[in-house]
């Protein structure tokens, strides 16, 4: 009993041996097909990523740039297919094949248009080259800029240093945008304080603080509508001797009021002031009408931004909160009223009520804020993004929530994973602006790095513009019609904090200044690609034969590629690639349809089909057979069919392989390169490898003689290449598009 179960088992191991024999020398029999098959399959989607630039400039998106991310268009495509290929059917089965034909001819001619033409621009039409912007003009202010206003505006200053330090004073002006005109200006005494202010613009006022004073100036006019003292200046006999903080305050660093009763008698409720110290403390003073005193409301606690030593931005982001940005961090506080007790028996000494922090952005760890902005969302209108820019190069967005109840005040933006700067620009980055130089009312993000100034135009943000212009640090960007202006700081007195201003400024011309200027047509190459796509369809026509087909399959495989993976964003794409392949499974074993389609094809001599001849001497002219060989029933009455993915033709034959297989993971490809700024390449060619381990497994299946949906695999390979390319080398930025409706 032993010995003949031990036999049965060498029995089964040696059946498995001879399968495996088997299997090795069919591919290595059908070898030829299989590395021609796989030549077409790189050679196609190469074709279609020399194309992508050009599809790209022309703007050629079937469906428009808010089309990409919209998945409604995908089914539409794949309701489509679904009516080609039914309609086929439907016409095959009515003995219309030259319906068939002829109309099929029709919608390849215009296919290979979109390879033929743009191809023939791309070697036939010169590129133009771009023009180098410059500065042209440059104006030194003995002025130092210390803060934009929302108008465009800026509020400089001018230290004027004295004798003695009762003696310092300075002129605080608000200027234009270009720094030609002054609107308003005044000369104001600094003692007891420094010489140096920061100012917060709010919707009330300017609110300018030198450490010692508070003023508050109207934005319009620049009247002085109030002065406030940050120490006790009520006993201060007005020399250096006696002066002492308030307790209560102990010294600004920014200040900011606001007004919550407009109206009222002398004395009655104002508002208050939101002053910040040296301790990271928000500080609430009351306010009143007519007169310049205050009384503490209430305090808080926000996060260690070191604002006593670097100011980067501060400003009242709306009527509830308020921005601060030091390079050790970013902040915006919730503006409230009162704080909270301590939740116990005993108060500890020195401490307070943390603030509301809406939002919370630390780079305490030795990579510093350089630069930061609040701009418009490039993919939605209603949002805001704020923009933080690094000193090693690195650039992160997060979309601007003012709803904190929705937060849960969390102190955290949700990240917008859209923008995928990443750290692709060259550190420091010491500008982030925002500005329309393209005139058609939607802002460019411009960012000043090491290298120069770069302009990410659209949602997606291709880098339309670049000026190799040296950029200083805290570098302000804006434009006034075709002229381009940045403000630097230029240090006279560093010790004394003395500094002036430098206001470069250059035309944009946008006839030859773009890095991509759209399409260059020439009529020409327009002639030239569509001749050339007449010849082949003439040739197509008269003389059907394989490398005829293969050649326009090729070069409409191209087009098409290109054209739906510059159309949507990956995820999208994949969603697509997911529902055909689950289609083509149902159409190959369920209901077999798609064989008779391919036999349809076959006996049209169209190239719907790449063809792979095994061996020298195959003619395509030859072919009469169905891919559906006839077998013997198991009883030998009655023949029936078995669906099969290869053509057997004694003593010649070939492989053939849909095209639509190599479109699904070339569209992949290519739509990879074109929606992912930083990586988009290695990630595309990742899903590419991915296509072709897919087809490695799926010529195992057709040597083994097991009938097989090219898609599941095909598609199957490139999604799982595209995953692993994005985690390796994007993250998971690239797996996120903002997909909608």
């Amino acid at each position: 009993m032993g010995e003949s179960t031990s036999e049965d088992h060498v029995k089964r191991v040696e059946r498995e041996l001879a399968k495996e024999d088997s299997l090795l020398a069919n591919m290595l029999e059908q070898a030829p097909g299989m590395i021609g098959m796989a030549f077409m399959f790189v050679i196609t989607i190469s074709l279609g990523l020399w194309l992508q630039p050009w599809f790209n400039a022309a703007g050629l998106q079937a469906f428009g740039e808010s089309g990409a991310t919209q998945a409604r268009w995908v089914m539409l495509q794949l309701v489509a297919i679904f009516a080609f290929t039914f309609l086929i059917l439907w016409l095959a089965k009515n003995h219309l094949q030259k319906v068939i034909k002829y109309g099929l001819l029709a919608v390849l001619f215009l296919a290979l248009c979109y390879t033929t033409v743009p191809g023939a621009h791309i070697l036939l039409v010169p590129e133009v080259e771009t023009e180098a912007f410059v500065f042209t003009d440059s104006e030194l202010f003995e002025e130092d800029a210390i803060s934009f206003n929302s108008d465009g505006t800026m509020i400089t200053q001018v230290v004027q240093l004295g004798q003695t330090i009762e003696e310092h004073s300075f002129v605080i002006s608000k200027r234009s945008a270009n720094a030609s005109t002054v609107e308003w200006q005044h000369e104001l005494d600094a003692f007891p304080g420094q010489p140096n202010i920061n100012v917060m613009e709010g919707e009330y006022a300017y609110t300018a603080t030198n450490g010692m004073w508070i003023w508050s100036f109207d934005k319009d006019s620049g009247e002085i509508l109030s002065k406030y003292a940050c120490f006790e200046a009520d006993d201060w006999n007005g020399t250096s001797e006696d002066i002492r903080e308030d307790p209560d305050i102990m010294g600004c660093i920014t200040a900011l009021e606001i007004v919550e009763e407009p109206d009222g008698d002398t004395g009655t409720a104002k508002g208050a002031l939101y002053i910040t110290n040296a301790a990271n403390q928000l500080i609430r003073m009351n306010t009143f009408h007519d007169v310049n005193v205050t009384s503490l409301q209430a305090k808080w606690s926000f996060p260690q931004l070191q604002m006593n030593e670097e100011i980067l931005q501060i400003k009242q982001l709306d009527t509830d909160s308020m921005l601060l940005v030091s390079p050790v961090g970013a902040t915006i506080i919730h503006l409230e009223e009162t704080s909270d007790p301590f939740n116990g028996p005993i108060t500890p000494y020195g401490w307070y009520d943390e603030s509301t922090t809406e939002w919370f952005y630390d780079s305490s760890e030795g990579n510093p804020i350089t630069a930061f902005n609040i701009v418009s969302s490039p993919w939605e209108d209603s949002e805001k993004l704020a923009i933080v820019g690094r000193e090693d190069g690195l650039l992160e967005a997060f979309i601007v929530d003012n709803d904190t109840e929705d937060r849960d005040g969390d102190g955290e933006f949700e990240k917008e994973d859209r923008f995928l700067a990443g750290d692709s620009f060259e550190g420091p980055i010491n500008a982030i602006d925002s500005f329309d130089i393209s005139g058609d009312d939607e802002n460019e993000l411009w960012i000043g790095d090491a290298d120069g100034i770069h302009g990410l135009f659209y949602s997606s943000l291709i880098e339309y513009a670049t000026f190799d212009v040296e950029v200083p640090e805290h570098s302000k960007l804006s434009v006034e019609g075709d002229t381009i202006q940045m403000i630097n700081k230029v240090s006279v007195n560093e010790l004394d904090g003395i500094y002036s201003m430098n206001v470069e400024s250059g035309d944009f011309d946008s006839d030859n200044m773009y890095n991509i200027y759209g399409i260059q047509l020439s009529d020409s190459a327009t002639l030239v690609g569509l001749v050339i796509a007449v010849v082949l369809m003439v040739l197509l026509i008269v003389h059907p034969e394989w490398y005829v087909v293969n050649t326009v399959g090729v070069l409409v495989g191209g087009g098409v590629i290109v054209m739906l993976g510059v159309t949507f964003v990956p995820a999208l794409i994949v969603i697509f690639m997911i529902l055909a392949a689950i289609y083509d499974a149902w159409a190959v074993y369920r209901s077999k349809h798609m064989l008779d389609l391919a036999d349809t094809m076959i006996g049209l001599n169209l190239p719907i089909l790449l063809v792979a001849p095994q061996e020298s001497g195959y003619s395509m002219l030859d072919e009469k057979d169905t891919i559906r060989p006839v077998e013997t029933s198991q009883d030998g009455d009655a023949p029936v069919t078995k669906p099969v993915m290869k053509k057997r033709k004694k003593p010649k034959e070939a492989m053939f392989m849909g095209l639509g297989d190599v479109i699904f993971p070339g569209m992949l490809v290519i739509s990879c390169v074109d929606s992912i700024s930083t990586g988009g390449l290695a990630v595309g060619i990742s899903a590419l490898i991915g296509g072709l381990v897919g087809y490695l497994v799926l010529m195992g299946y057709v040597a083994s003689g097991r009938p097989q949906a090219g898609l599941p695999l095909l598609n199957g390979g490139a999604i799982l290449g595209y995953i692993v390319g994005g985690l390796i080398f994007v993250g998971s930025a690239a797996f996120s598009f903002g997909i909608t409706l």
